[in-house]
């Protein structure tokens, strides 16, 4: 039986397959927290691992007692700030603006969200954004007015007319052949170095969702 709060951490990424710099990152700390972890952790990061893992029996994480993860069955009800749509669309085939009528997003599988103030979940297809986001994790997004800012430099996800696409956005000096610049077009590019990036015209643009968090081997309700 693990005997610290530290040791029953690690029991637990190595249960949900994520690694310990992945933790920190998430949990909005440097890569060796958890190493460097003593036996005590503060109560903002606490809240911190709850959003992260719902499933997760607390008594268990601080107490030791109890199993690692609470059936469906037992868990607490899950405040509908929570609770999202899974939309029946990958990334990289379809798009998203066929999705937005009401009738369909109740038809859709619904997730919990580590976080609140989320308007989907989306399922990521690929390796171009690998290691942040690895293929068959489920991304949490929220849209943006990209007429109004786009945070340059983020993860993404790009609804367009040939798709969608979960890229990191930057501006773009890409001319059209009129020879002009200007914001015609973004440039999206890829975690994965083997793929080169992308000019993508914002004519061909439905909407831009900002990537709030992402998890893998998430289970549906």
């Amino acid at each position: 039986m693990s005997d610290t709060i530290k040791s029953r951490l690690i029991e637990l990424l190595k249960v949900k397959r994520m690694t310990q710099t992945e933790f920190a990152r998430r949990l909005g700390a440097s890569p060796t927290y958890l190493g460097a972890m003593r036996k005590a952790m503060p109560m903002d990061k606490l809240r911190k691992v709850y959003e992260m893992f719902p499933d997760l029996n607390q008594d268990w994480l601080l107490y030791g007692e109890g199993e690692m993860l609470m059936d469906k069955d037992t868990l607490p009800e899950l405040s509908k700030d929570y609770v999202v749509p899974l939309l029946p669309v990958d990334a990289y085939a379809g798009n998203l603006q066929m999705w937005n009528e009401g009738v369909q997003l109740r038809d859709c599988d619904k997730v919990v969200s580590p976080v609140p103030g989320v308007d989907f979940g989306i399922r990521v297809m690929g390796n171009s954004m690998e290691p942040e986001f690895q293929s068959g994790s489920i991304i949490f997004i929220k849209k943006i007015n990209e007429k109004a800012f786009i945070p340059w430099g983020n993860p993404m996800v790009i609804d367009t007319e040939n798709g969608v696409l979960v890229k990191l956005v930057y501006p773009s000096d890409y001319k059209r052949e009129s020879g002009e610049y200007g914001n015609e077009y973004i440039e999206a590019r890829s975690y994965n170095p083997a793929y080169p990036p992308i000019q993508i015209p914002t004519d061909s643009i439905y909407g831009i969702y900002r990537v709030i968090t992402g998890i893998r081997n998430y289970s549906t309700l």
